[in-house]
């Protein structure tokens, strides 16, 4: 289905905030809580609430119901950022807007009916939230006084449909794809031995022995070993300077 035309008509009208505008502009509103801050990021992302919802449901009647709660995602995704993490702005929005759709998805199945068959409903009560109904915005209970859990709604917990986070999905992909960038500019500056060393030690998941490595480059495994602390050192300079603390707790 289409969209509204008269919604259609005023989303062209309304400009996008360039990936480095819109970092700066979350980075003071995040300081300030200027509210004309605020409407600047929500209206630069209303095309991607679109594209959300058309997603998740291309053939809904019910199309501009999908953008309107997407938009309250986005409210709140806007609401609760926190540059200081080292998410995109955008990227942590998704999980929002998709949370929204989502309630309202279930809501509205809630609603009409349940699948016919054994095996439908088992996925319908499987896919809901279990106990009674709560607000996806209330807080998230805790099990232990100091849990990171504090603060946080329940939206922010929600598991995808493989179990993951939202929070914790957002931040490895935004994680790992920083560190796939700082790799891709770092391999190029190495010499063949080190680059043979990256490659063959630290980039996979069975590293080759020191042996075999050495064999490779006609060097002994010892020296194999010099040249890798000395590559592993580079990087973790690299990455702790991209991805920050994390980078140097993992390396």
């Amino acid at each position: 289905m289409n969209l509204d035309e008269s919604y259609t008509r005023a989303l062209e009208r309304t400009p996008t905030l360039p990936t480095d505008e819109q970092a700066e502009v979350a980075a003071r509103y995040a300081r300030t809580r200027d509210p004309r801050d605020a409407d600047r990021l929500v209206l630069g992302n209303l095309r991607l609430v679109v594209k959300v919802a058309r997603e998740l449901g291309p053939h809904r009647r019910d199309l501009m119901d999908l953008v309107q709660e997407g938009n309250a995602g986005l409210a709140q995704a806007v609401q609760r950022f926190d540059p200081r993490r080292g998410v995109k702005l955008s990227t942590y929005a998704v999980f929002w807007i998709r949370a929204y759709i989502m309630r309202y998805l279930m809501t509205t199945s809630r609603m009409v009916s349940c699948a016919s068959t054994r095996e439908g409903r088992r996925r319908f009560f499987d896919r809901t939230l279990p106990g009674e109904d709560r607000s996806l915005d209330a807080p998230a209970r805790s099990e232990r006084d100091g849990d990171w859990t504090a603060g946080r709604a329940v939206v922010d917990l929600m598991p995808d449909d493989d179990g993951h986070r939202p929070d914790v999905l957002c931040e490895e992909r935004e994680y790992n794809d920083r560190v796939r960038r700082v790799v891709a500019a770092f391999r190029p500056t190495l010499d063949e031995r080190r680059r043979g060393i990256l490659d063959m030690r630290l980039l996979r998941e069975k590293p080759a022995r020191l042996a075999d490595v050495g064999k490779r480059f006609a060097v002994s495994g010892e020296r194999v070993r010099q040249l890798e602390a000395g590559v592993r050192r580079d990087l973790r300079s690299l990455m702790a300077a991209a991805v920050g603390d994390r980078a140097r707790a993992a390396a």
